[in-house]
């Protein structure tokens, strides 16, 4: 199954959650019914002086239908929408977790960032902010609604006994979830089974509330409470505990597949084995195996690369992720099952000793702005949400090529601000010196120092480099204040407007910092479904089309022959629109309007576009920066596009 399959099927599954949640409800609707009818004798519920007892009552059913319902999906509510303001940040501060700040000494925890930047590019993500667990157990997990507010959590065990390549299968296992939306479908589930606990906790209060009010009664000898209502109590939190296991079950239901499939795109991202089974390996042989030792463990166990729960939770046949020898055996068919034991104090000092080799010493390689050839239109597709190995090795030279003082600069809120700032900045020194007079006005003093410091080193920079370097400031500036980021926002505008035209990487520029970043400051609404075939979105596909087939050729012929092939892939027959009918504030509305189309249909007209860019055989740096703008605005992440010698 590709990316879009995967996003459809994602869809498919929210669905079957509810129907999952509704069924568990109504099992729980009807125990409650059936301990409050079999109690109602003796809770002074009915009179039987006269009257015979009922089982069945209807308004009785009524009554505790609809509070058992009001409890449940009012704290299933309040959860989601909690999750929904914080994003996967909420799961890393509800774990205990710190995050590790991009500009960290420690080898180890560096280390873990170059691998978690390396996959970000590689994928054609945002890089996610990574949060550290204080826990000795291996594991990690990745958690948010979208790429745009997903965070990496790894434990302190996973750090430290884990080599590179596991890491990497690890952080390339996480990432799998991401791209394929299984943090979206488990970040809803988590908020569901919140208002099914609320019921059990609605029992312990009644039970404990009820002692209370009779210790309270006792010392002013009052009338005592009945004590039958403590016993009904302890019964609905005793039928709330069922939930849970209602809950877990449902869990299981959702994550066991999903991990097979993550451990096997992993594989496909590293192009090596070891690196997942090797992680799954050392889980096996070590004493504290994937344990994560919180309270609230439990709520997010399901988030997790291996179970994080021990005892009865996470017995085999019950756990929410499959055997540790079954997973290996799906990537190693030859896996006889046992686990060598691990010694921690020696693989932590290795590894200590390995990280700090890498951190001072990544690994180089040459990248060019040159056009890019490319075998078949149908292999960018196919690496949308499916990065291979090829990618993340062009992501690691990429690392590798950038600047150091770029590279370090984009890992604070103020260098990281001034880096965008200097990659705005006209190569006209009149216009230059004009925006830097506005900058001088309107940023913070020490940003504009560190502008004017830069300038020189992004004016310099190898144009294929200016995404990815933009792709590392996002962590960073992240931690603005809302107010930081207003001003960081308006003095962005300021620059693009300053002589009064827009070019296509400062478009382009525009445009991935709002999508990826106005999400953290302000309320976004997740889109939807609108569009299920293409005859709405016919005009929309037209000007993308026209956009892309001019803007990558010269001669009108080779960019009419462009257009034709992409609007073959489309079945559309219409003449090419002029320059004139293709601004980029009429693409912007259109990659507005496709983001609203099914999976099948984005995969459907990036197909074409990619037919379009790919016409001549080649791409410029140019068509690749606003092909990735228009997948990127369209919620389809597109890795680097690599030249047939990648």
């Amino acid at each position: 199954m590709d990316f879009f399959g995967s996003q459809e099927a994602a869809r498919r599954q929210t669905a079957q959650l509810v129907v999952f949640f509704a069924l568990a409800v109504l099992v729980i609707i009807l125990a409650v019914y059936a301990v409050v009818s079999l109690a109602a004798p003796f809770l002074g519920i009915e009179d039987f002086s006269h009257t015979p007892h009922s089982f069945w009552d209807a308004e009785r059913l009524a009554w505790v239908g609809g509070l058992t319902l009001l409890i449940v999906t009012a704290g299933s509510a309040y959860k989601i929408r909690e999750l929904h303001n914080g994003g996967g940040a909420a799961v890393a501060d509800m774990l205990g977790g710190t995050m590790i700040p991009a500009n960290t000494g420690d080898p180890l925890e560096r280390r873990l960032l170059n691998v978690v930047a390396e996959m970000a590019i590689a994928s054609g993500t945002p890089s996610p902010p990574v949060y550290l667990l204080d826990a000795q157990g291996i594991n990690a997990f990745a958690a948010g609604f979208s790429p745009d507010d997903a965070i990496i959590g790894v434990t302190r065990g996973c750090v430290q006994l884990l080599n590179r390549d596991q890491l990497q299968g690890v952080i390339a296992h996480e990432f799998s979830h991401i791209l394929n939306g299984d943090t979206l479908i488990k970040m809803r589930l988590m908020g569901v089974l919140h208002g099914i606990m609320l019921l059990s906790d609605a029992g312990m209060h009644m039970c404990t509330g009820t002692l209370r009010a009779n210790r309270y009664a006792r010392r002013r000898a009052r009338v005592v409470v009945s004590l039958p209502w403590v016993i009904v109590g302890f019964l609905i939190f005793m039928l709330g505990a069922v939930g849970l296991v209602l809950g877990d079950l449902i869990k299981r239901a959702v994550s066991r597949q999903r991990e097979f499939l993550a451990d096997a795109a992993a594989v496909q991202f590293t192009r090596n084995t070891e690196g997942v089974a090797g992680a799954l390996k050392a889980i096996g042989g070590y004493k504290e195996g994937s344990r994560v030792a919180h309270p609230n463990a439990g709520q997010a166990s399901h988030l997790f690369f291996g179970s994080a729960l021990k005892g009865f939770m996470a017995q085999d046949w019950w756990a929410t992720h499959p055997p540790l020898a079954e997973r290996i055996r799906h990537i190693e068919p030859g896996f006889n099952g046992l686990f060598e034991a691990v010694n921690a104090k020696v693989l932590s000092e290795r590894n200590r000793l390995e990280a700090k080799g890498l951190v001072s010493a990544l690994a180089g390689g040459a990248t060019s702005s040159q056009a890019i050839a490319w075998e078949k239109p149908e292999r960018v597709i196919e690496s949308i949400g499916r990065p291979t190995h090829n990618h993340a090795q062009h992501a690691k030279r990429l690392l590798a090529d950038m600047p150091r003082v770029l590279r370090e600069s984009a890992d604070e809120p103020y260098s990281a601000r001034a880096i965008v700032y200097a990659l705005l900045l006209d190569h006209d020194a009149a216009m230059r010196k004009a925006q830097l007079r506005i900058l001088h006005e309107h940023a913070d003093p020490e940003v504009f120092r560190m502008t004017s410091e830069l300038q020189s080193a992004c004016h310099d920079l190898d144009p294929g480099l200016r995404l990815p370097l933009v792709d590392l400031t996002l962590p960073a500036l992240r931690l603005l204040s809302k107010e930081q980021y207003r001003l960081f926002r308006s003095n962005v505008r300021r620059l693009i407007k300053s002589d009064e035209k827009i070019s296509l990487f400062e478009y382009v520029l525009h445009r991935l910092l709002l999508r990826h970043l106005d999400s953290g400051f302000n309320a976004v609404e997740a889109p939807g479904v609108k569009y299920r075939n293409l005859e709405p979105v016919i005009e929309d596909c037209t000007v993308v089309l026209a956009m892309l087939a001019h803007q990558g050729h010269r001669l009108f012929a080779e960019a009419e022959k462009a257009f034709a092939d992409g609007a073959s892939e489309l079945d559309i027959d219409a003449g090419m629109p002029g320059k004139g009918q293709c601004s980029l504030k009429r693409f912007d509305v259109a990659i507005i309007r496709l983001r609203l189309a099914a999976p099948p249909l984005k995969k459907r007209v990036l197909t074409a576009c990619a037919a379009c860019v790919f016409s001549d055989g080649k791409a410029s740096v140019a068509q690749s920066e606003l092909l990735r703008a228009l997948a990127d605005g369209m919620g389809c992440p597109m890795p680097p596009l690599l030249s047939l010698a990648d």
